[in-house]
């Protein structure tokens, strides 16, 4: 699934609970969340929460 479109908007997307920018997870993000490391998801700024993207639309739902 092509997900560039993605990057066009990356800089508006924000965390909904901190409004902390987000950014792509990367492979230590997901291993820390237990998740795989080759899934594609935005993870807040801190890292400390991911946001999964579920048919090519990224998940943004507060907690």
């Amino acid at each position: 699934m092509n997900l560039d479109w993605i990057n066009e908007f990356l800089p508006q997307f924000r965390c909904p609970d901190t409004h902390q920018p987000l950014r792509w997870a990367t492979p230590e993000d997901l291993q820390r969340h237990g998740r795989p490391a080759d899934e594609k998801a935005l993870a807040r700024q801190d890292g400390t929460r991911l946001f999964e993207i579920d048919a090519g639309i990224p998940i943004l739902l507060p907690k």
